[in-house]
């Protein structure tokens, strides 16, 4: 038995069978990285490319020259379906590559997919849930977590401290109210 003063729940998207009612939603997504190529056959500056329309597509490039692009995701948590998308999404985000640069020469080496979680709004819920002033919530979903991870953090060790931090409202779990 392990008895405290405070607990804080940061488990991703298992985090929700602590919660009242769904606060997110999972989705699959999917994602490849090509073979080194030479460095003179990369695109200029080595930018981030992000492309937002649905489904959106990414595409950026490692320190060993691999390009690495993905998107193409699905709205369902089916580990067994999604897995089964995952030789047709790398042909549609080759073939994607491919249109936007067509002279370099890109070969998968590893491909992968995996569930990840949103919110509705796109940002993390921080905070406790009212009723359960004793349980934080770091729920930085989607795909900012490590800097979501940061501002939990903060706040709710300012929380625990009993500081005032006013950023604690936009993340909280009734902000609807206050945006």
């Amino acid at each position: 038995m392990v008895k405290c003063k405070f607990v804080v729940i940061a488990a991703g998207f298992e985090a929700g069978q602590f919660l009242p009612k769904e606060v997110m939603k999972l989705s699959s997504t999917y994602a490849l990285v090509s073979n080194p190529v030479k460095e003179s056959e990369l695109w200029p500056e080595r930018s981030l490319i992000w492309e937002t329309k649905e489904p959106y597509f990414y595409m950026r490039t490692t320190v060993d020259n691999r390009m690495m692009i993905g998107g193409e995701d699905v709205e369902f948590q089916n580990p067994v379906k999604r897995d089964k998308l995952l030789r047709a999404k790398i042909k549609k985000l080759e073939k994607q590559f491919n249109k936007i640069y067509p002279n370099i020469p890109f070969e998968v080496d590893m491909a992968w997919c995996g569930t990840f979680s949103s919110t509705q709004d796109g940002l993390p819920y921080i905070g406790t849930w009212p009723g359960k002033e004793r349980m934080f919530f770091a729920l930085g979903y989607g795909g900012n977590g490590i800097t979501f991870s940061m501002i939990a953090a903060q706040i709710i060790s300012n929380q625990l401290l009993g500081k005032k931090d006013d950023r604690a409202e936009i993340f909280a779990f009734d902000r609807t109210s206050k945006i």
